[in-house]
């Protein structure tokens, strides 16, 4: 019998599908799981007949479906296990190869289309009719996560006297001092910029060898709703829309990893005021979507970033002081 099982798949409606109609088997035969929920594979077929909207065959300079759809949507686990479903779901497409029968390039350009509109001709008045900011926010509601109570994050500060910064002085910067806009602040506004970890806290602040760094520790202290974008097209599922067509479901998640792929880009501080304005006004909608803050990937740190738009739900336990004795330099940064 063919069949994969939770192991298998990296998409969060086929998944809730085998925990719901699955049986446990002993082994899968797909990715040699053992002791795990399975299902059929002809459970499943009609939603991924949905995803051949988007391609057509082309036998001269086509692709593997199987890459194709794992390169699009990551529904499956890794590449290996794509390439030994798609046959067995979609079994016509053996021995084809396919092509996107929709130009990705216009998501990009979409994308910068976007950013040239807000940074040089419309900022707070968007006029932009390339793609639909309401139906993107209801995308952004797909990368919600909720954080448990007690977690841990943490925020660094350079002591300039190089002295231990109070723990009154370790939350989100009073508005009289936010003179700057961040990635995801603009002028005026104060946010919380918090990391996963200690190292990435203190990466994040961009020291010098020698740098004093208070580093705050902060516990969560009431459940936070976040926005997930360290990898939106992972976190995501096509599958979760069904009155939405193929074609705009792959643009909107698209979009989304532009979104994400943005946050994480290193941008240089003379550049700063005028390239943050994308994240910024997409900041924004985060917000009033609803969500505490969100998650995205350090340029400089192994950790993730957390931007919390206040900080009445989190509590700063303790502070602790760092010298910086060596900076190392990576040679490229994270997409």
């Amino acid at each position: 019998m063919d069949s994969c099982c939770e192991k298998c798949i990296n998409d969060k409606i086929i998944n809730g599908i085998i925990e719901k109609e699955g049986s446990v088997i002993s082994e899968c035969i797909t990715c040699g799981s053992r002791n795990i929920k399975s299902i059929k594979i002809s459970n499943i077929v009609d939603y991924f007949e949905m995803l051949l909207e988007i391609y057509d065959e082309e036998e001269r300079n086509g692709i593997d479906l199987a890459l194709l759809i794992q390169n699009d949507w990551e529904i499956f686990f890794n590449q290996e296990i794509a390439l030994k479903l798609i046959p067995k779901i979609i079994p016509y497409s053996i021995k084809k190869k396919y092509r996107h029968k929709l130009d990705i390039q216009p998501v990009k350009d979409v994308w910068e289309n976007f950013k040239t509109e807000i940074k040089h001709n419309n900022r707070f008045f968007l006029k932009f009719d390339d793609f639909d900011i309401e139906r993107f926010r209801e995308w952004l509601n797909e990368l919600a996560v909720q954080t448990s109570k007690k977690r841990v994050l943490y925020r660094a500060r350079i002591s300039e006297d190089k002295k231990l910064i109070e723990v009154e002085k370790m939350g989100k910067p009073p508005v009289k001092f936010v003179k700057n806009g961040g990635r995801a602040n603009p002028v005026g506004i104060s946010y919380l910029y918090t990391a996963t970890d200690r190292s990435t806290a203190i990466a994040e602040v961009r020291p010098h060898k020698g740098d004093v760094i208070t580093v705050a520790k902060i516990r969560i202290i009431s459940k936070l709703r976040l926005a997930d974008l360290r990898n939106p097209r992972k976190a995501t599922s096509p599958f979760s829309k069904e009155s939405e067509e193929a074609k705009f479901i792959f643009k909107y998640i698209s979009l989304l990893q532009h979104f994400a792929e943005e946050l994480s880009k290193p941008v240089l501080p003379r550049d700063a005021y005028l390239e943050y304005l994308p994240s910024q006004y997409l900041s924004e909608l985060i917000k009033d979507a609803g969500f505490d803050g969100f998650i995205f990937k350090s340029s400089v740190g192994k950790g993730d970033n957390v931007v919390l738009f206040d900080d009445k739900k989190v509590d700063i336990v303790e502070v602790e002081l760092f010298e910086v004795k060596e900076l190392r330099f990576l040679t490229g940064y994270r997409q």
